[in-house]
């Protein structure tokens, strides 16, 4: 029986199609006593057996279009998201999942993210909030696609009218001022995965995940970054770094710069 409180919602899309056979193979491996449905939402042309069920958005549909759709046709009241990259790298404490779920249902959160990344501030922690911390509302990336417990009917207001997925996270987290739920986070990473994709090429360590596990990669599809995009990524880093994190996505959203990868 699986809960019907949470739904696991994965977002992908045809262009990701071959990430999907490894994501679901770790799925498997790491997380065999998942307790809640598992939807695949994605446009035509995708579905991969591992999923207890697809939600086919139709071609040349938007990953916040996909998004809200799939959140149509789910009824929990709370959804893990997850994007398609995000590979399990060790075995998920069920346990603890479920603990953080009945912490977000008894905090009434907007989000519950299962990784502090970024990690905000000590002096957004409240007591009230056990032990959690909490972003502060209208600040870069205090909404992302981090894997994390959110309030279903929240999300899809969020992701209602955007074009991307860049413009869900950069400029939807400027748009929750006026939210009353909390955005809350964990002190530590308690969700076991790596970001095995980024800007459409292979990270190292994403193919180490899969090496690790026996799991064949087809690398005729994508490969690892050129140096090119390496050296832009890490020059990006080296801005984040120096700068507060607000100017520059207030910066990017204001000239439409730094988008990522459509999916």
């Amino acid at each position: 029986m699986k809960s019907k409180d949470c739904t696991v919602l994965v977002c992908s899309c045809a262009k990701y199609a071959d990430v999907l056979g490894p994501f679901a193979a770790l799925w498997a491996k790491f997380w065999p006593d998942c307790p809640f449905e598992t939807v695949l939402a994605t446009d035509a042309g995708c579905g991969i057996a591992g999923f207890d069920r697809t939600i086919v958005c139709g071609e040349r549909t938007s990953w916040p279009a996909r998004l809200t759709m799939a959140l149509d046709k789910i009824s929990t009241p709370y959804v893990i998201m997850l994007c398609d990259d995000y590979f399990l790298e060790s075995k998920v404490d069920t346990q603890l999942i479920l603990f953080r779920l009945e912490q977000a249902k008894r905090l009434d959160a907007a989000n519950l993210r299962l990784i502090p990344n970024p990690k905000p501030g000590i002096s957004n922690s409240k007591p009230a909030n056990e032990g959690l911390l909490e972003y502060a509302k209208n600040n870069a990336y205090c909404i992302a696609t981090q894997t994390g417990i959110w309030n279903r009917e929240f999300l899809k207001k969020l992701a209602t009218g955007k074009s991307s997925i860049w413009e869900f996270e950069r400029r939807g987290s400027f748009e929750v001022g006026d939210e009353q739920r909390p955005l809350l986070v964990v002190p530590q990473k308690e969700f076991p995965f790596v970001d095995a994709v980024h800007k459409g090429y292979w990270e190292k360590f994403g193919l180490a995940v899969c090496r690790d596990n026996g799991i064949a990669v087809d690398l005729s599809k994508r490969t690892l970054p050129p140096f090119t995009v390496r050296l832009v990524e890490g020059f990006k880093g080296l801005i984040f770094a120096v700068f507060p994190w607000n100017a520059i996505v207030s910066v990017q959203n204001a000239l439409g710069i730094g988008a990522k990868e459509k999916k």
